[in-house]
């Protein structure tokens, strides 16, 4: 007898044409025995296959190889290693025991998903349908328990649901970033749920939910069409194509750029006034410190001029260069007593004083203001003092003189019956009496002229716009004012749309003027330039919008030096006041005996670091004090402080009024300890 090998499959001719192939001979060259013909299972997800023994008529004839003879297709079927990549669901086997026939005579039962039953005389199989389960019997709905034999065409509409995942490519506007938005697919195979053998079963499904994975073909192209070639993780669109819960994916990300740095202004000496309060052991302050004023010698090297560093060009995910931020120079303007060596990145002292540093922006503005020293008293024989810088009196200001420093003063002994004047901060180390004294006068003055130059900068803007918008209309000649200037149009402009521009730039010129004292001469050369080409047309010089922009950005920068920083802020500070007025658009700092009949106003904070007796205090911020009033009363007085502010006072005799915002009370007994403020609902709350 020739080789033979016994074939399965789903049909006697499927199992036979793989019968010959392996054999590598045709049909007529062997012979065909049929052992089992097919079956087609009750709901059609498992059939009984054909099995048939092909034997070769020609004994001669080689099978697969040479050294191997095949007994049996089963055989090498069942020894098959297979990997397997589909998304076949293995459900769960259920262990069956070991059934005779007479045990499984009556019974109806379920396996691998297949309805079973066995027929008996004395007994017949029962089954039932539960909700969601569509079972036929001879092809008529069964809907209710149903008798079943062996003979019944049993069968179940099962429907597998599927839901393909979806993906989105999200591109940054700064074309750096790539996102892959995935949302996850999935399928879900049901089948009926095996059952033991049973006079009477009730169908169940279960089900079986797998992943559905995506290609990574259609984000690649669609990542081509896009353009992106640089900084692709192929391995995240693996990982993100494969992904069982979807979710956000970064899949290419472009180089940032490095940014660069400006250049700016190094200072190597301290320029900052300082305080040098000190704290006591028991916790309290210390404010008999003297306050130092930095000051720089000749020739001394006040800081050096650091150039610009420029960034790295980064690339996007497009492979196009992304540029840095792009870096400027700091521009250093030499004020008075300063110069700048060895090409322009040292700054130098060319006098002796204070030095300072103001910077707006990329401008670096340095400058020695040199202080005045009196050695002796302020008197007469001397005459009133008026000087554009720091001040040092080191004796004492006499009956009617008048002291007026734009800078700090510092007065080492005594002020009697004087006048002084301060655009910064004011130190007495001793007394004030009967005098008037005020610290930082120009503050006033600058928040009225921020007022003003406010409104200029915003009518200036309104008629840049204007006069753009008249150049697109045609019978407006562009080309003429490039030889009549913009003083024509800007009367009309003035005269019509812009009719209280006249009146508010006269208003700021006559602030200027009168404070030419405290103000730089910035704006006194800003406000003569103004007038003369926005409001004396005549003699404009303006002949483009591009100069009206110029004014803009001047008064731009004149407005930010309006604002006064924590670090610049004022103080006046003495060891003991009688019958004086005191202003400071600061701080008040009192660090001695105390203050005895005199009015304080303080933007800042009021410190008094002993007693009170009768006069009025305001504090915008707090007023702390350690004594108020006079036993046995007589020494009435007032201590207010606006309604974001607080007072503490540790020892509150007799007729002492507090207020607080626009909530007054009257004390009228001893109290320790008080603090009062306003609570969330606006009352005042003593405590």
């Amino acid at each position: 007898m020739g080789k033979s090998i016994v074939s399965k499959g789903k049909s006697v001719k499927e199992a036979l044409d793989l019968a010959l192939e392996l054999l590598h001979v045709s049909r007529d060259e062997v012979d065909i025995e049929i052992l089992e013909t097919e079956k087609k299972g009750v709901l059609g997800l498992m059939s009984k296959p054909a099995v048939i023994r092909v034997v070769v008529k020609d004994s001669s004839v080689v099978l697969l190889s040479p050294d191997i003879v095949v007994e049996s297709l089963e055989d090498v079927v069942e020894n098959l290693v297979i990997e397997e990549h589909s998304n076949t669901v293995a459900f769960p086997k259920v262990a069956k025991s070991v059934r005779n026939e007479a045990d499984l005579a009556g019974k109806v039962w379920v396996s691998d998903g297949l309805i079973f039953c066995k027929d008996a005389e004395d007994k017949y199989p029962l089954i039932a349908p539960v909700k969601n389960i569509q079972l036929y019997k001879n092809d008529v709905l069964v809907e209710r328990t149903e008798i079943i034999s062996e003979l019944d065409v049993l069968r179940v509409d099962l429907q597998d649901e599927e839901l393909a995942p979806s993906w989105e490519l999200k591109m940054s506007p700064d074309k750096m970033e790539v996102v892959l938005v995935v949302t996850a697919g999935f399928k879900v195979i049901t089948r009926l749920k095996d059952k033991e053998p049973s006079n009477y079963i009730h169908l169940e499904l279960e089900e079986k939910r797998i992943p559905v994975t995506m290609d990574t073909a259609p984000v690649m192209h669609k990542l081509k069409e896009l353009g992106v070639t640089f900084g692709v993780s192929y391995s995240d669109i693996a990982l993100a194509c494969s992904s069982e819960t979807g979710g956000n994916f970064v899949i290419a990300k472009g180089l940032p750029p490095t940014q660069g740095k400006n250049g700016y202004f190094q200072p190597l000496q301290d320029t900052d006034i300082k305080k040098c309060v000190k704290e006591r052991d028991d916790g309290t302050v210390d404010y008999r410190e003297v306050t130092e004023f930095p000051s720089a010698d000749y020739g001394q090297v006040l800081g050096i001029v650091i150039a610009p560093t420029a960034g790295v060009v980064g690339t996007s995910v497009t492979n196009e260069p992304v540029l840095p931020i792009e870096v400027h120079p700091v521009i250093v303007k030499p004020g008075r007593g300063v110069a700048l060596v060895e090409d322009n990145t040292k700054v130098i002292a060319t006098e002796t004083g204070h030095p300072e540093v103001k910077l707006k922006g990329q401008l670096a503005l340095i400058s020695v203001t040199p202080k005045l020293v009196i050695v002796k008293d302020v008197t007469l024989d001397i005459g009133n003092v008026r000087y554009k810088g720091d001040v040092e009196v080191q004796g004492s200001v006499q009956d009617g003189m008048l002291v007026d420093a734009r800078g700090n003063l510092l007065v080492r002994c005594n002020v009697n019956r004087a006048t002084i004047l301060a655009g910064k901060s004011i130190l007495v180390q001793n007394n004030i009496i009967a005098s008037s004294i005020t610290a930082g006068k120009g503050s006033l003055l600058k928040s009225e002229l921020a007022q003003l130059l406010d409104e200029v900068i915003r009518q200036m803007k309104n008629m840049y716009t204007a006069i753009n918008q008249l150049s697109t209309v045609s019978a407006f000649k562009v080309g003429s004012l490039t030889v009549t200037g913009l003083g024509p149009l800007l009367r009309i402009l003035c005269d019509g749309k812009f009719k209280s521009f006249s009146t508010l730039t006269a208003t700021l010129v006559t602030k200027v003027n009168g404070g030419s004292d405290v103000l730089d001469n910035e704006w006194l050369s800003f406000v003569e330039s103004l007038y003369k080409n926005f409001v004396t047309t005549r003699v404009s010089t303006l002949k483009s919008v591009e100069d009206i922009l110029t004014f803009i950005r001047q008064a731009e920068v004149l407005y930010a030096s309006t604002k006064i920083s924590d670090d610049e802020k004022v103080f006046i500070k003495s060891e003991f006041v009688q019958n004086s007025e005191l202003y400071s658009s600061g701080d008040i700092l009192i660090a001695g005996h105390g203050v005895y009949n005199s009015k304080l106003h303080a933007k800042g904070s009021i410190v008094i670091d002993g007693f009170v007796r009768g006069g009025d205090l305001y504090a915008e911020k707090s007023v702390n004090i350690v004594e108020v009033g006079a036993r046995g009363g007589g020494t009435d007085m007032k201590i207010a402080v606006s309604e974001t502010g607080y007072i503490r006072v540790k020892r509150v005799l007799d007729d002492t009024t507090i207020q607080v915002g626009s909530k007054t009370q009257k004390l009228m007994f001893q109290m320790s300890n008080l603090y009062a403020r306003l609570d969330d609902d606006g009352s005042l709350q003593i405590s």
